[in-house]
């Protein structure tokens, strides 16, 4: 069954969150090292990202960090330089080629602007925050589906770095997945039993390989 449209997560999938990560461990006080092992240690556990926060702060609350943050002006804006050099490319050959092209991962509601003004070419963005629920939730891929409401799950890719985030929650919900191996999310949970339907370690290759499968 051909693929008519295709969905991306964010988070090192489109976005290299590197700088956002080192920015937080600035903030913090502390050496981007330190912060980056804790954030693995996270990774490896299983758990939320936001444990991160709690592992380096036990007595923080991430809410509270976020506004202090925010007053203090040291906010995190994304820009078209945080974005993977494949990301725009790929997109805008799937479109050129007639698939529709969407755009959702867990992420705060301004991510959607702010991925439209770094020049994102897809037809459709969406959000955990606007959309009230968060991968792995089930919920969150039926969204998906309610966005593109005359194509089967069959015709649908998502497109993701985390086998139990984005490859396992989109193949029950009867889609294609995309493994995209970058990021620490794909390196160390790659030995989960998950069987993506596609694994890349790129995104160029990918306008070539849907249309020589599906």
């Amino acid at each position: 069954m051909a693929i008519k449209a295709v969905f991306f997560d964010v988070g090192e999938t489109l976005v290299d969150e590197i700088r956002e990560w080192a920015l937080w461990a600035d903030y913090l006080g502390l050496s981007r090292l330190t912060f980056f092992a804790a954030l693995g240690t996270v990774i490896a556990r299983g758990e939320h990202h936001r444990q991160v926060f709690r592992l380096v702060r036990p007595d923080c609350d991430f809410q509270q960090l976020q506004q202090q943050r925010k007053q203090a002006g040291d906010t995190y804006r994304l820009t078209a330089a945080d974005l993977y050099p494949d990301a725009i490319p790929c997109l805008a050959r799937l479109r050129q080629a007639g698939i529709r092209v969407g755009v959702a991962g867990n992420q705060p509601q301004a991510v959607e602007q702010a991925l439209r003004r770094a020049g994102v070419p897809a037809d459709i963005i969406g959000s955990s925050a606007s959309w009230g629920v968060e991968k792995p939730d089930p919920r969150f891929f039926q969204q998906i589906l309610a966005a593109a409401p005359d194509l089967l799950p069959a015709e649908i890719a998502y497109v993701g770095d985390r086998l139990d985030n984005d490859v396992r929650p989109a193949q029950l919900a009867g889609m294609r997945a995309v493994f995209l191996r970058r990021g620490p999310w794909a390196l160390l949970h790659s030995g989960e039993s998950v069987t993506p339907d596609i694994t890349l370690d790129g995104l160029d290759a990918l306008p070539d390989i849907l249309r020589r499968y599906f």
